[in-house]
């Protein structure tokens, strides 16, 4: 082996054991009984994939937690029968109106965990970073909320601001059945929530971390062409695939132009419309089967196709001008029709990023050595409910690493997580006491 290499591999395992053994006892000086490190861990071992997530084992754990550090807990239920946690540390101001730090216990499975460097649900350590499903979405940001909850609270408490931590359900499946009805409840109603902070994404650049200040809203549909059905060899024929292909040229055009504007922009400031699927086709029967082959009859056209896209909306614009824009192209196609499958109804109206919550943690992060910037994000997470409510919300995932949610090998080095803990305290302290 390379002797650089070997010299590499040693020095990097020395600082993991400096780094763990110094948080340890930072965390035994503050009267902790299990590092952030070990919390970690644990909550990865508890399988809350989808389709089957073990939502009572994770409230379980942390349950325990709050108990062991004198925390206040209830459990939420919601009518679709899954439940929110809510851990609390109560301030002397119950008038001010309270921050809670959210976070998912579900999590994406790993189908290709033979790919993986350790095993995708053994939180094992690698290097000084663990490895597992869930460490930077979200339970690694959870073990941060946490630990610096417990922290912050051991140097002050007698804080002013009453903080909670929400562990909701049903995130990775759009948080329909969770944060959607969470807030909806008379139990969240008393909490008087007026600040939320949710996930991110990891920055990819080792000296920024994002600040999520809005996110875009999807709406997901179905087109069916409608034709006729016909012999391949027929010049006139009416066919649904070539209509569908004509249509969907547009939505790539309509695509492709806001992938042009993006050295100038974020791309969570850009429309987008991915085609997701094709389905057309006829298929040979088995007349002793009586039933499909799979095989698709080559000289037959067929009298419908379908495509499914998803259309991302971005903050700066309203999801009923995307679809008055949709239905303008549809217009063009007698014979096309389209479905909306599931689309986001809130939206949020936010008209200035920079306020004082923003700053605060902005100035928090950078009492760490990191630059800040306001990130808009692609994608769509549970902060949509809060801010749809006025509540003010952002989204921190506080990481300085390359982003891999939902990818092989999900990780967080474990001086990333500690630092993230000492950012949140530091955040705190400054807006809390």
């Amino acid at each position: 082996m390379n002797k650089k290499i070997v010299l590499f591999s040693l020095a990097a395992t020395l600082v993991a054991i400096f780094v763990i053994n110094h948080y340890h006892r930072g965390a035994m000086r503050h009267g902790g009984q299990e590092n952030i490190v070990t919390f970690l861990q644990e909550y990865i071992r508890i399988n809350t994939t989808h389709p089957t997530p073990d939502y009572d084992k994770a409230i379980t754990f942390l349950k325990k937690h709050a108990q062991a550090d004198g925390f206040l807990h209830q459990e939420v239920p919601l009518p679709s029968g899954k439940k929110v946690l809510v851990i609390t540390s109560t301030g002397t101001d119950t008038t001010l109106p309270a921050l809670a730090l959210n976070h998912h216990m579900d999590v994406v499975p790993a189908t290709d965990a033979h790919n993986w460097i350790k095993p995708p649900f053994a939180g094992e350590i690698h290097d000084g970073v663990i490895i597992g499903r869930g460490t930077q979405d979200m339970k690694g940001i959870a073990a941060v909320h946490y630990f610096a909850l417990k922290e912050y609270k051991g140097l002050n408490p007698q804080h002013r601001r009453t903080i909670h931590i929400f562990a909701v359900p049903e995130e990775e499946v759009g948080g329909f059945k969770g944060t959607c009805e969470f807030v909806k409840t008379d139990a969240f109603k008393k909490l008087n929530i007026g600040y939320v902070i949710d996930e991110g994404h990891a920055s990819g650049d080792n000296t920024i971390l994002d600040i999520k200040v809005a996110e875009r809203k999807p709406i997901q549909i179905q087109v069916t062409s409608k034709g006729e059905l016909a012999h391949g060899s027929h010049l006139q024929a009416d066919n649904a695939v070539h209509t569908l292909i004509q249509f969907l040229n547009e939505i790539v055009t309509l695509h492709e132009t806001q992938k042009g504007l993006i050295a100038a922009h974020q791309a969570g400031e850009l429309l987008s419309c991915n085609i997701t699927s094709l389905t057309a086709g006829i298929r040979k029967e088995n007349s002793a089967l009586k039933r499909t082959n799979g095989h698709i009859a080559l000289n037959m056209v067929p009298d419908s196709a379908q495509a499914t896209i998803d259309i991302r909306v971005p903050p700066t614009r309203k999801k009923a001008e995307i679809i008055s824009m949709l239905d303008k192209i549809v217009k063009k196609y007698p014979k096309i029709s389209y479905t909306i499958l599931a689309q986001a109804f809130e939206e949020p109206a936010i008209d200035n990023y920079f306020t004082d919550f923003y700053q605060k943690l902005a100035g928090a992060i950078e009492q760490n050595s990191l630059q800040t910037q306001p990130h808009f994000f692609e994608a769509s997470s549970d902060l949509r409910y809060y801010q749809a409510l006025g509540i003010e919300g952002l989204g921190l995932t506080p990481f300085a690493i390359e982003d891999n949610i939902h990818g092989t090998n999900e990780s967080v080095p474990i001086a990333e997580l500690i630092r993230g803990k000492e950012i949140f305290v530091q955040f705190l302290k400054v807006f809390c006491s």
